[in-house]
This record gives structure tokens, C-alpha cells and sequence, in this order.
């Protein structure tokens, strides 16, 4: 590793699978993914840890395929929180002016005010994100900076976690030697990945299809307003294959990858193929146009329901720069146009983006979340060097006091 580089990991655990990018950071600025990583997840359900032992394996996998590509170790990782655990809801915080004239100081007072008074006891927050500022009277302020006034207001969007879900997290990486610098909702760290600054500016939904369940994500005026999922992805269509056509679970994902077309209109022959039966029973000859149907409605289930999300939030209307799909299950054939017959609105394909390197390996969505995590930790290193930069005697003497707290502890 040159001394001219940083490293920053980003290690995405899902309910399928657990992927690892592993990136440097350019002097100017810009994120080179040198290795990755992928393995079958074990141990998840809907975005929740149900056997350590098992995640503890896959980890290691992922963290081992990462280091031999990279030719580095890995001994820290951005990591993300996903599925139902994650949740938003927007508050208003205020306090009065000492100086009359607002600073970042002043803004930073807001944001720990909104984090303790929307985060109970049981859950953690993730991010507060500003949405507009008031200040006295004055109100949808973007920049408050150098304002004068007497009371200075704040509406933000706040995203928490069970505090429980996090800590399992941090005790599972601790197993397996791996410091977490940072959690990220899986909503925030796919959008940084592969949404445009105009589509987060004009408004946009964020659909991340991944085994155990649907992320969604709004953005509009340049930051998140929404975030939420529905439990359902890829793997209830396997699941759906693997009944309807009495076959194995490992047969029926075979079957989905190979021939899975989210339209049935897409299939246009009514060619038979061979699937094997439960328990090596004989192989059966089934018409594709039935795997079609099966496969169908639930990805028209999957569609319909974020489609009633956004309705129930009052969102639908703010979506000018229309759908971007991402996720594993993005990729089969036909969901892009599934999507756009559920809302009406312009799909495209959201592919990782902002980055260098290993680009035809990454270049999926399957690689999406980490990416993100990826390049989520690069931003919050680059902000920190940079205020180290702006208050050298400040931020020296915060890391010796964060220093002297972890040693106590």
C-alpha cells in the first residue's frame, strides 16, 4: 500500500449474500475499488443476524477473498444496516441564539438536539439529515450561515436503528477482528452509489431488490425524504418456484437465474425445460411460460407494494426524475419494464458509479450497497482530514480525549 493512499472498506451484509469492495482513496479524492469480495450469506433473515456462527464463516470468506485481490489487510470496515431494522421520521428542533448571528457550531447544536430527542432508549440514530432551516419568521432557509436572528429552527430527517442490531453487529465483527468505523443505513450508502446529484436534486425513488426484502428510498431537493422496506425480494421468488414446480430450493434458484423473465410476455415460445424433482425424484418437463406466471406476480407483489408505500407518504408527485432499480434481483430480465408498468414512470438500472479500478468486476448491483459503504467512508474521511486541516488544535485534542475514553474503557 503506497503511503500516498488511504484504504476504506465497505462490507455489505445482506439476507443472500455478504460482499466486501475494498478501495483506495487518490490524492484527488477519487475511490479505486483494488478488491473484492462475495460469498453466500448464512445466518440472516430479512436483514437480521439469526446464527452468528454462520455469518462469522461467511465474513471470514468475504474479508479473505477481499485482502488476497487487494494485497492488503483488512482490519476495519464501513459497514451498513439494512431491510425493516432501519426507519425514519422527520421532528423540528429550535434553541435561541447566543451570538444573534448563526455559525456551524450553531448547526451542530440543532443536529445532536434532533439525534437525543427522536432516538429512544432501544435504538440508535444512524444519520440526521438537515432538510431547511427557519430562522425568527423566516422560513425554508437552505443556507443559514452568517443569518442574524433570534431563533433558529430546524427541520431534519432522522434514521435510526434498534441500538440491539447494531450491537450484534459490532460483537460479530469483533469476532472475526474487524473494528467498525462507521454504520450507514443500506438505503443511504446504495443511493450515494449509484444516484446522480440531479436525480437526488429533481426527486427520485430508489428501489434496492435484494434476497430478503425491498429498501426504498425517496430523495428530493438534494437529500433523503423517505427510507423504509417491504419484506419481500428475490429469494420469495425462489421460494415461489420451489413449490409451484415441487422442486428443490438450490433447483428452483437455478431455474430463476437461468431462465427467470419478470414478464411473461418476454417468453415467446412455449419451450419445456427439465426440472429435477424433490428428493432426486425424475426430471419433469415444465413450460417456461409457467415459470413466467409464478415468477410474475411476485415481482408484480414486490412493485405494487412500494407503489402503495409511496402513495401512503404523499411522495408519488415529487418523483420527476422517475425509478432507479438496484440490487441483486434488479438484473433479471424484464424487471425494469415490470417497474415501469407499475408506476408509470421512467426505470433505469442503477449501477455503482464515482469510482476506479476493478470497474468491470463491481460494475453490477449486486455490488451496489458496498460500494456505497465504501465511498460513504471515504466521504467521512476526506471531512475529517479536512476540519483537522480548518482546527488543528481542536481536532488533535478531541482524538486524545477519544483516545483516553476507548484505552478506559
Amino acid at each position: 500500500m503506497s503511503k500516498r493512499t488511504k484504504q476504506v472498506v465497505g462490507l455489505d451484509i445482506g439476507s443472500t449474500k455478504v460482499s466486501a469492495v475494498v478501495g483506495e482513496i487518490a490524492l484527488d479524492g477519487s475511490l479505486e475499488v483494488v478488491g473484492i469480495g462475495s460469498r453466500p450469506a448464512k445466518g440472516m433473515r430479512k436483514g437480521v443476524i439469526v446464527d452468528t456462527n454462520g455469518m462469522l464463516e461467511a465474513i471470514a470468506k468475504v474479508v479473505e477473498d477481499a485482502e488476497m485481490m487487494a494485497g492488503t489487510r483488512i482490519d476495519a470496515v464501513h459497514v451498513g444496516i439494512g431491510g425493516g431494522q432501519v426507519e425514519s421520521l422527520t421532528t423540528e428542533v429550535s434553541m435561541e441564539l447566543t451570538t444573534k448571528e448563526v455559525t456551524p457550531r450553531d448547526i451542530l447544536r440543532l443536529i445532536d438536539m434532533a439525534r437525543f430527542q427522536t432516538s429512544p432508549d432501544q435504538c440508535e440514530t444512524l444519520h440526521v439529515v438537515p432538510l431547511e432551516y427557519r430562522l425568527d419568521e423566516l422560513t425554508g432557509i437552505s443556507n443559514p450561515i452568517g443569518r442574524t436572528g433570534t431563533k433558529f429552527g430546524m427541520w431534519a430527517q432522522v434514521i435510526t436503528a434498534p441500538g440491539a442490531a447494531s450491537a450484534i453487529l459490532v460483537k460479530v465483527l469483533d469476532q472475526v477482528k474487524l473494528e467498525v468505523q462507521d454504520i450507514t443505513a443500506h438505503h443511504v450508502a446504495t443511493a450515494r452509489a449509484v444516484l446522480t446529484p440531479d436525480e437526488q436534486d429533481r426527486g427520485v425513488l430508489l428501489l434496492d431488490v435484494g434476497g430478503g426484502t425491498t429498501d426504498i428510498t425517496v430523495y428530493g431537493g438534494g437529500v433523503v425524504r423517505h427510507l423504509s422496506s417491504v419484506a419481500v425480494g428475490g429469494s420469495h421468488v425462489t421460494h415461489d418456484l420451489a413449490v409451484g414446480l415441487r422442486t428443490r430450493v438450490a433447483e428452483a434458484e437455478r431455474i430463476k437465474r437461468q431462465y427467470g423473465r419478470a414478464l411473461r410476455s418476454l417468453i415467446e415460445t412455449d419451450e419445456m425445460i427439465d426440472v429435477q424433482g424433490v428428493g432426486g425424484k425424475e426430471i419433469q418437463p415444465t413450460s417456461r411460460k409457467l415459470i413466467g406466471e409464478i415468477i410474475e406476480c411476485r415481482v408484480e407483489e414486490i412493485f405494487a407494494l412500494a407503489f402503495q408505500r409511496i402513495q401512503h407518504y404523499d411522495l408519488f408527485r415529487n418523483l420527476s426524475a422517475g425509478v432507479v432499480l438496484t440490487g441483486g434481483a434488479s438484473v433479471m430480465p424484464g424487471m425494469m419494464q415490470a417497474a415501469e408498468a407499475i408506476f408509470e414512470l421512467p426505470v433505469r438500472l442503477g449501477l455503482p458509479a464515482q469510482i476506479s479500478g476493478l470497474t468491470d468486476l463491481v460494475n453490477t448491483p449486486m455490488y451496489a450497497t458496498a460500494v456505497g459503504l465504501a465511498l460513504c467512508g471515504k466521504d467521512r474521511l476526506l471531512e475529517a482530514e479536512a476540519e483537522h486541516a480548518r482546527h488543528p488544535g481542536i481536532a488533535q485534542a478531541f482524538h486524545r480525549i477519544v483516545a483516553w475514553v476507548q484505552n478506559f474503557l
